[in-house]
């Protein structure tokens, strides 16, 4: 379609029957001329771009909230869980539009389509403007006029001039969004169905006259022309989904964070700073005093010479631009050039403009009146905090719990169930880490609690998988998991997740689940970081309520039998010998720990680890960890351990091989003052070259041991030794000096001098 600008002519009446206001969503601009126009003309009617399924709720809105606040919109589709939001703030031309609608007693409705029946859109940020954005003409039209996108453009059309008239809005607002949607040409069918839907809403109200209808303006002109002919009747998916709608607090810093096509006005609280002061007001001195305050809260000092000299910078900036008043950007630029000495990044990062940012951003927060209807899970997470004492204070307050208690490990499992559905208000700062390995001789947790209005918030978007806190977090638990790839270690890191959350049925599928992917993942790393997730869940089966659990001891015995088989079949790895140490620890583990409970056989994993030591295409780390294994075991002899260390000598193994050693048998290791002896005597008989090649990774082994540890290796290869004050040099100054001493040897040799060559 080729655009006609005649074609505006019948919307940009003021005083007609029927009023097609086009926004922008998040404009004061918009919201001031709309709300005193409703005010001036009284319309019968006031149709608002927003979910109709809502309206049923509708009286909701006229509760006494504290902005900014959602809508939440969510479905269930076949398991496919996806939420959205239409956001409000007090500027909000929606928000003045509903208020302003009510006090002149018209009928205030939504007309868009339910969000459940366009869940193929991926925006979830119905107010997010992305047809603008995306606009080829807004691109060209910003480049003709000097700005920087399509946020500096809409300032620089609509929200500088205090002053803009009804009139003149239309006009201007009507002309841009005609043209970028027919330049453009770029239509979706999801806005075509919108368009037809809405339509249909708004044509019982045409004959009560006068009308007012509020959509985005890509949808203005298309809704007009739509209602010229006869429509169609439009056919609603009739399939029965699990979906819900419901108010929910929101903030201005989930507003600002919003980014790409879905991102709204940025700096909400730079817009709300306008709206408070009125079209004419001077915004300058309140927000660099807010600025001053949070650069004092940085730790930032700027005088008052500093401010004027922004203000002053700002003022000429926004002449410069033909702005009538200072605006946004000009106060960014007046701070950037006034207090800014420093070269910035390509980040722009600095104090003073992440000061500016946060004023401009706001830190309003949302909170709901009472009255408001909630969903179920909402009242199901209350009366489950009641039961258990765990009403979320106004105070940060901490609890312990003792996991080897009934009544607390109810409550810890009430707990991890909040965290798994990300539910605002709950910590867990101390205790016992299974996944980690922390603090695993405590049998206790510490949970920080504290209200915040976050915590309404978010339960009421978790909403979205169920109704209970049971059925939610477990839904939450079956998504991650369907979610994650065939993983042996991640299931087992969700089957522990399970048993923190005494989810015993869920349990019993992971464990299925685990063991058929076990059977059929060859990544011996995957399949021993499992094993140890199993070890724990077996060890710790008091504390996780799963006492009992047969099937899990029996999983224990066939993963640690088939790391093994892995293991032997390894072969060279690059770049994860961190990793190695770690899985031979836990195959270490898990036999000292269940060999009496557990039928694991001894000679099996001695012999795996035989053949392994013996097998010269092994890597020495490996030789080196099995045979610190072997002799944890008392499967290996002195004799044995020292004539294996003579092997390994080269200096592209020696390190590697006690890296191993240490690793596994660092403790047996400090029995043996003879085996020192040998390591002494194969170390010190290096020539230098060869030590100092194998110099890192020598040290890197004797990082296994403590300073305490290392003070009594010390002691057993030579004894007390007084010393009159502590010498200290770094390894690196030691190494150093090691090559210059070679170096000058050398050199006395070759030149036939005394003191050349080894003494």
């Amino acid at each position: 379609m080729t655009p006609d600008l005649a074609d505006l002519a019948p919307l940009l009446k003021t005083d007609g029957n029927v009023i097609y206001f086009p926004v922008r969503h998040h404009s004061p601009a918009a919201a001031r001329i709309l709300g005193d126009l409703i005010r001036r003309i009284q319309p019968k009617a006031v149709l608002i771009e927003g979910p109709s399924d809502f309206n049923e709720q509708f009286d909701e809105l006229y509760l006494p909230h504290k902005l900014p606040l959602a809508i939440y919109t969510y479905v269930n589709r076949e398991g496919l869980r996806r939420g959205a939001f239409y956001p409000f703030c007090l500027y909000s031309p929606e928000w003045q539009a509903i208020q302003a609608g009510r006090e002149v007693g018209a009928t205030v409705r939504f007309i868009d389509l339910p969000w459940a029946q366009m869940t193929s859109e991926a925006t979830t940020h119905r107010y997010a403007d992305g047809e603008l954005r995306r606009s080829g003409y807004i691109e060209s039209l910003s480049q003709r006029l000097g700005v920087e996108g399509f946020d500096a453009l809409w300032d620089l059309l609509f929200e500088v001039d205090g002053n803009l008239d009804p009139a003149d809005y239309l006009q201007r607002c009507h002309t841009l969004c005609y043209l970028m949607r027919y330049t453009d040409g770029r239509i979706s069918g999801e806005d075509l169905r919108r368009e037809a839907f809405m339509a249909e809403q708004i044509q019982p109200f045409l004959a009560s006259a006068p009308v007012i209808i509020v959509t985005g303006g890509f949808h203005s002109h298309a809704l007009y022309e739509r209602l010229q002919r006869p429509l169609e009747p439009f056919e609603l998916d009739q399939t029965q989904i699990e979906r819900g709608i419901a108010l929910t607090p929101y903030s201005y810093e989930r507003l600002d964070s919003l980014t790409g096509y879905e991102a709204g006005m940025p700096g909400p609280g730079f817009y709300h700073q306008v709206w408070e002061e009125g079209q004419s007001g001077n915004i300058v001195p309140t927000i660099l005093a807010a600025v001053a305050q949070d650069l004092r809260t940085r730790k930032q000092t700027v005088s008052s010479a500093d401010l004027i000299a922004v203000s002053t910078t700002a003022k000429a900036l926004a002449d410069l631009r033909g702005h009538p008043r200072v605006w946004r950007r000009d106060l960014v630029d007046g701070i950037t050039t006034s207090l800014v000495k420093e070269a910035l990044s390509d980040d722009l990062k600095h104090p003073f403009l992440d000061a500016v940012h946060a004023v401009l951003r706001g830190t309003l927060k949302g909170r709901l009146a009472e009255g408001t209807r909630l969903p179920p899970l909402v009242e199901d997470i209350h009366q489950w905090l009641v039961k258990h004492h765990l009403e979320l204070p106004q105070r940060e307050t901490f609890i312990d719990l003792d996991l080897l208690t009934e009544k607390d490990r109810e409550c810890s499992q009430l707990l991890h169930q909040l965290q798994t559905l990300k539910i605002n208000g709950f910590t867990c700062i101390a205790g016992v880490d299974l996944l980690t390995r922390d603090n695993l001789e405590q049998f206790s947790e510490t949970w920080r609690l504290c209200w915040s209005p976050e915590f309404e918030a978010s339960a009421i978007e978790q909403s979205i998988y169920g109704t209970t806190l049971k059925e939610s977090a477990h839904a939450q638990l079956l998504e991650m998991i369907d979610q994650s790839e065939r993983d042996a270690a991640a299931a087992a890191q969700y089957l522990l997740a399970a048993c923190w959350m005494g989810f015993t049925d869920l349990s019993d599928i992971l464990l299925d689940r685990l063991q058929t992917l076990l059977r059929s993942d060859a990544d011996f790393f995957a399949v021993t970081t499992a094993l140890g997730h199993l070890l724990y869940l077996y060890r710790y089966d008091e504390m996780l309520g799963t006492v009992g659990q047969d099937d899990l001891g029996s999983l224990v015995v066939e993963v640690f039998n088939r790391s093994l088989w892995l293991l032997e079949s390894l072969g060279r790895i690059e770049d994860r010998n961190t990793k190695l140490l770690d899985c031979m620890k836990i195959l270490l583990e898990t036999f000292e720990r269940c060999r009496n409970s557990l039928p694991l056989n001894l000679l099996s994993f001695t012999d795996i680890l035989g053949r392994i030591l013996n097998d010269s295409s092994q890597t020495a780390l490996l030789r080196g960890a099995s045979l610190g294994v072997l002799w944890t075991l008392a499967a290996a002899s002195e004799e044995t351990v020292a004539s294996t260390l003579s092997a390994h000598t080269s200096p592209s193994e020696i390190g590697d091989f006690l890296t191993g050693l240490f690793a596994l048998g660092r403790e047996v290791i400090q029995r043996y003052p003879q085996l020192l002896e040998t390591l002494n005597r194969l170390i010190s008989g290096l020539d230098e070259q060869t030590f100092l090649e194998a110099l890192p990774a020598l040290r890197l082994a004797f990082t296994y041991f403590t300073p305490r540890e290392k003070h009594h290796l010390a002691l057993n290869l030579f004894g007390e030794a007084e010393t009159l004050e502590p010498f200290v040099v770094s390894p690196e100054a030691v190494a150093q000096t090691m090559v210059l001493e070679g170096q000058i040897f050398a050199l006395l040799e070759r030149f036939g001098l005394r003191g050349g060559g080894k003494q």
